[in-house]
């Protein structure tokens, strides 16, 4: 029996040029809402610049380069945690289903960044922002995690923790303390922190998991496609 395909996924490579995407989605944000929304430039009015112009390099708008890249992102995360939860169950560990929870609240993750269902669920609690909820789900998610963590203890379980609080210091931390005003140049710069911080969460996550499937002392991980006769 031969592979499709094969690939050698090393989690530095990927880390680097996943980090350089995301680099390059920032700075194109800072300038689009300098563009935009910065008087002193004076760039929005002798170009007549509509909003439209500028919404694909805009990091909070839902159809832009930025929301593709942090759907995409989330999304690898749960096919590798799905990959990662196959192989447990297939070595009889118990944790496996832990692994499968994860993968699914990555999914859920994924289409929310699209969907915007946290959006949905500002517009219903109205007074109350979304981030207090979130606050307190995020931490749930992480005590219950906690015996998790112990199991994996050592380099992937401080991993999962640095870019879980990475990703939620972005996801509602800061975006709790940020003014609502969509339309103004500090919205939007304190959006590129957000956004980032997001974002390099779920990179340092990818890493984490990509380092811990390629095992001890093993440079990438090895992934075959199918087979043929």
């Amino acid at each position: 029996m031969k592979p499709i395909a094969s690939y050698a996924l090393r989690a530095e490579r990927i880390a680097l040029a996943l980090t350089a995407v995301m680099a390059v989605l920032i700075v194109a944000h800072v300038l689009a809402m300098q563009a935009f929304f910065n008087p002193a430039l004076g760039i929005r009015e002798r170009f007549a610049l509509e909003y439209w112009q500028v919404a694909i390099f805009d990091l909070d708008a839902e159809e832009s380069f930025g929301t593709w890249f942090s759907s995409g992102l989330l999304a690898l995360s749960a096919v590798l945690l799905m990959i990662e939860a196959r192989a447990q169950r297939a070595r009889g560990d118990v944790w496996h289903r832990w692994w499968l929870v994860l993968a699914v609240g990555f999914v859920v993750l994924s289409i929310d960044e699209v969907a915007g269902m946290h959006e949905y669920v500002n517009t219903l609690l109205e007074d109350t922002p979304w981030t207090v909820f979130g606050a307190a789900a995020f931490a749930l998610v992480g005590l219950a995690y906690l015996p998790f963590l112990r199991r994996y203890r050592g380099r992937t379980a401080l991993l999962f923790v640095i870019a879980g609080v990475i990703y939620g210091g972005g996801a509602v931390g800061v975006e709790h303390f940020t003014d609502g005003d969509v339309n103004s140049l500090h919205y939007n710069m304190w959006t590129a922190l957000e956004e980032g911080m997001e974002m390099t969460g779920v990179i340092v996550f990818i890493y984490a998991l990509l380092d811990r499937m390629r095992g001890p002392g093993l440079r990438a991980v090895h992934l075959t496609v199918g087979s043929e006769e």
